[in-house]
């Protein structure tokens, strides 16, 4: 079977990611690569045909397909003149940066008929797989509530080198967040409700450092989950599934799931339950490590969106879904100016 021409539109960090798989991947070979510094992305990538402008790209260089890895303010624009090309589209998280244009880049797509996918890469993790399944199965029950931790200490280079990251939306609300809020939603059901605290007293940007976030799910479930970017600690899933080698290694569990009849910790997979058919708080709780293969989701993501462009597959997650994830995310930061609980399910409605 023929390869698939693809054009990646941004070569910043995650874009340089995602250009190393496409060299290693046999089904893909690359058309393309825009990005506005194009002599610096030329001289890294010799082999390559390298565009300033990327409408220059999608016209001259034709990709069938193309990953749009740019600023999150440019996703919307870069995906509405790809659909107009009728060229298929992986767009990296957040989908866009505003409802609005998120709006704009769904009517784009259906126009089109272009099929879409949402860089939300952990949904390609086997071990999330296995806990959807074991959840799913009712392993621990029925699911009551999930707690969860994402806190690291961001160093001050991180902030100088982008000065946004110290502005509203550079938080890791919108940056780090929202791959837990994509991830529950996948792996647990619909977010119906939230209700959040923020800070910035750490650092004293205009951006909050630190969140509680209190999460409502479609099932009854309720979650808890603490983030933040100026605390030290071993319980991010980066650290835990040891996706990324920027992220030591850590393996521990960020996350508890509790259930009627047992608990499961991710991304471990350790299940607790007791030996029992009736539940009992004065029984010993026993341990059992389930196993689920490692692998690179960044090459099982590639497998699909190659499965998705050849129409052998449907999205794990195409744009509209991704928008809902973004209303859940920035319903969080609104959830804490305001003190109110925010109810999500009429602002699904548009999507």
């Amino acid at each position: 079977m023929k390869t698939i021409a693809i054009g990646v539109i941004g070569a910043g960090l995650i874009g340089r990611k995602h250009l190393a798989k496409i060299a290693a991947h046999p089904d893909f070979e690359l058309a393309g690569i825009a990005d506005v510094n194009a002599e610096q992305v030329a001289a890294q990538n010799p082999d390559a045909r390298v565009f300033a402008d990327y409408r220059a790209m999608l016209d001259e260089a034709r990709p069938e397909a193309v990953i749009i890895a740019s600023p999150n303010q440019l996703h919307a624009q870069n995906g509405i003149e790809c659909a107009r090309r009728g060229i298929h589209i992986l767009i990296e998280k957040p989908v866009t940066d505003t409802l609005e244009t998120a709006t704009a880049l769904i009517e784009a797509t259906k126009a089109a008929g272009i099929r879409s996918l949402v860089g939300h890469h952990r949904r390609h993790h086997r071990q999330v797989a296995t806990l959807r399944s074991l959840l799913n199965e009712g392993r621990i029950g029925d699911l009551v509530g999930v707690s969860a931790i994402w806190a690291v200490h961001k160093p001050d280079a991180y902030f100088s080198a982008a000065p946004w990251r110290t502005q509203a939306g550079g938080g890791p609300v919108l940056i780090n967040l929202i791959h837990e809020i994509d991830f529950l939603r996948f792996s647990v059901g619909e977010i119906v409700a939230v209700g959040a605290v923020l800070s910035n007293r750490r650092r004293g940007f205009a951006v909050e450092d630190t969140a509680g976030v209190l999460i409502e799910f479609e099932n009854g479930a309720i979650g808890s989950f603490f983030v933040s970017d100026s605390a030290v600690s071993p319980w991010t899933t980066e650290q835990g599934v040891g996706e990324s080698p920027e992220f030591p290694f850590s393996g521990e569990s960020s996350y508890r799931f509790m259930g009627s009849r047992g608990a499961l910790e991710f991304p471990n997979l350790v299940q607790w339950t007791q030996a029992s058919e009736a539940p009992n708080w004065n029984l010993p709780i026993q341990a059992q490590r389930i196993h689920a293969p490692t692998l690179d989701p960044y090459i099982a993501q590639l497998d699909h969106f190659r499965d998705l462009v050849r129409g052998e597959a449907a999205s794990l997650q195409p744009v509209e879904d991704g928008a809902r994830t973004l209303i859940a995310t920035l319903a969080v930061a609104e959830a804490a100016a305001s003190g109110q609980r925010i109810d999500l399910r009429e602002r699904y409605g548009a999507c």
